[in-house]
């Protein structure tokens, strides 16, 4: 008798899908198992803490930094459920270090602030974004790197890493969950620095030119909604532009070029003719006329007196002396 393809291709599809919830659900479960010794991060909430060795109701004692257990603690807090333990901000937060297990003062776990940072690198030109250069050429292979001690998540058991959020903005409210086909929603990051590489091509047309905003944030057991203060679960943002033209640059305004007027002729006037690209009509220095002695007129020669003249004078000579002789009454 021959068997139904079908049948069992159905029981292939079951037992794949089986497969997949196996391996699916123990590892999102296994992000909020502890370890003994393990690592907490302030912020997160339903942490199982019960292979430390915490029961409901057991005591937690922190002595502070670099306190010893034989000094009396710094705080205590009372375990209600070690199956669904909230490192709450506001009764841990700024208690990094050792917690203890009271009354043996056993270790129960390491407690730290989370800590996120994120910068843009240019891959092309061999740059951070930074604000001494907050800009990315556009056409250049860009990428992100992440700085953070959540990669310490790694260590509890079934969990590869921590798992990042990317969130780019762009202009005109545009958000990009993936660039090409590398997604900015699914990151585990096992180490730091993590890099992704050169997975931004800026050329493309789906990225216009304009002012973009890039933040990085860890969703795990509710640590972006405890804890969002910048820099903890959720970074920093970080802006830049995205343009072919460098920021820092200010464009050059060249002087249109003028045509020299013409100079007007008038008698006396010098005209002087330049040399340079452009002309410059100047003011022609005045000409300068040689001062001179005014001539002189010509003397008129002064005539020698002759005969005609000698009769003149004696003429009013002897008119004088007749003057004379009558005014004496003389004949």
């Amino acid at each position: 008798m021959q068997r139904s393809t079908t049948g069992r291709s159905g029981i292939a599809v079951r037992a794949l899908l089986c497969a997949i919830l196996v391996a699916v659900v123990p590892l999102s479960a296994a992000e909020n198992a502890i370890p003994v010794g393990g690592t907490v991060f302030v912020g997160e909430e339903d942490l199982d803490i019960t292979a430390t060795g915490a029961t409901q109701g057991a005591t937690l004692a922190w002595y502070g930094a670099g306190g010893q257990v034989s000094q009396v603690p710094s705080a205590q807090v009372t375990v209600a459920d070690p199956a669904a333990f909230y490192a709450s901000p506001i009764t841990f937060g700024g208690k990094s270090g050792p917690w203890f297990l009271l009354p043996d003062n056993t270790v129960a776990f390491y407690l730290e602030e989370p800590r996120l940072e994120i910068r843009v690198v240019d891959y092309s030109s061999g740059f951070v974004v930074s604000p001494a250069a907050s800009w990315v050429p556009k056409g250049d292979a860009a990428g992100f790197r992440i700085d953070t001690n959540l990669w310490v998540m790694a260590n509890r058991p079934g969990t590869p890493g921590a798992p990042l959020k990317i969130r780019l903005n762009g202009p005109d409210s545009l958000v990009f969950s993936s660039l090409g086909g590398f997604s900015l929603e699914n990151l585990v990051v096992s180490s730091s620095p993590f890099e992704t590489g050169p997975v931004w091509a800026t050329g493309s047309a789906e990225y216009p030119i304009g002012e973009y905003t890039v933040y990085v944030r860890c969703d795990a057991n509710g640590m972006s909604d405890n804890y969002p203060a910048a820099g903890k679960a959720i970074s920093e943002k970080v802006s830049f532009l995205l343009q072919r033209v460098n920021p820092l640059i200010t464009g050059t305004t060249i002087a249109p070029a003028t045509t020299a007027s013409q100079p007007t002729f008038t008698p006396g006037t010098v005209v002087t003719t330049m040399t340079s690209p452009v002309s410059t009509a100047t003011t022609a220095p005045p000409t300068v006329q040689e001062t001179k002695t005014p001539p002189q007129p010509t003397p008129f020669p002064t005539p020698v007196p002759g005969f005609a003249g000698y009769l003149a004078v004696l003429g009013v000579v002897a008119a004088l002396a007749g003057a004379f002789l009558k005014k004496k009454g003389l004949p």
